[in-house]
């Protein structure tokens, strides 16, 4: 089984942000399976990663 993971980075290297891995069967799997899958883990995703990436992005108010 294959998996994918998503790390984000900043230009210092310090994780912002990290999702758990999604498992992803590749067995008797075709290309378009394989793309919905990710497709499907994109999409859940993506709303906590953009999430992650404007509270990074907010200047630090103190």
């Amino acid at each position: 089984m294959a998996s994918i993971e998503v790390m984000i980075r900043d230009d210092d290297g310090n994780i912002i942000s990290q999702k758990p891995a999604k498992q992803v069967n590749l067995k008797n799997a075709n290309l378009d399976s394989i793309e919905a899958d990710v497709e499907n883990w994109r999409k859940e995703a993506l709303t906590e990663i953009e999430a992650a990436l404007l509270q990074q992005a907010q200047p630090d108010v103190n």
